[in-house]
């Protein structure tokens, strides 16, 4: 008699080495780490850094623009600049969404799981410069000339600080994951005043819970936080459409 196997292999599937440098730079791309009208190096640049050919840089290229997420220009000042995510949130329409809203709701069951643990083991291992960053990101962020564009950014840049100041790389790893995910949701929501203001309430709630080095209380918060951005992405995107 057969008796079925534990082992679970996934079939090998060839992958262009273009693929893999298009993957991290739509990655950086989305996670606000190379920001909207930066300039990235030069092919020639890319090719040393990757340890590619320039054609498969190219290659790379050519994908992200098709996407509407980088720009050549020509000219003396020309180049390839990030285009901002948010202004081309248009690309990932409401539909598209909404039909992979099965695989959003395990990103957001997962995130459910990760950041709030990472928060609260943030709270007994953040340092007092992480503190001061975090902080510096909020004022940022409440300023009457904060983009959207730069809000977006830095609303990745407070999750994944406090993933890191939980002092274990793979809470950070899983983090940085999971908003690549959900970013391009999160780049369809509205934006304005309120808004701004609702986000920096909590995160400040969160930061004050750091500070106070109350882990029960960051890891409830952070839950609290994630629950219903899933909510209003559902709601704005899912449920009117």
């Amino acid at each position: 008699m057969l008796i079925p196997s534990p082992l679970r292999f996934e079939k090998v599937s060839a992958k262009k080495v273009s693929d893999f440098i298009r993957e991290q730079l739509e990655e950086a791309i989305i996670l606000k780490e190379l920001l909207s009208e930066e300039q990235l190096p030069t092919e020639r640049e890319l090719a040393e850094i990757f340890n590619a050919s320039r054609i498969t840089v190219r290659e790379a290229l050519s994908q992200l623009e098709s996407k509407g997420l980088i720009e050549k220009r020509v000219g003396a000042k020309g180049g390839t600049f990030v285009l901002p995510v948010t202004a081309n949130s248009h690309k990932r329409t409401r539909a598209e969404i909404a039909q992979d809203w099965e695989h959003m709701l395990k990103v957001f069951e997962y995130r459910m799981i990760v950041e709030p643990e990472a928060a609260y083991l943030a709270a007994a291992r953040i340092t007092a410069d992480e503190l001061d960053l975090l902080q510096h990101y909020l004022d940022q962020s409440i300023e009457a000339d904060c983009t959207r564009e730069w809000f977006r950014a830095l609303d990745v840049k407070f999750h994944l600080a406090i993933a890191k100041a939980s002092g274990n790389p793979l809470c950070e790893a899983a983090v940085r994951q999971i908003r690549t995910q959900i970013n391009p949701a999160l780049d369809l929501m509205p934006y304005d005043n309120q808004i701004r203001t609702v986000n920096y309430d909590v995160h400040t709630e969160i930061l004050s819970a750091l500070r106070a080095r109350d882990a029960e209380k960051s890891r409830e918060i952070m839950r609290h936080h994630i629950g219903h951005s899933a909510d209003a992405i559902y709601a704005r995107l899912v449920a009117k459409g």
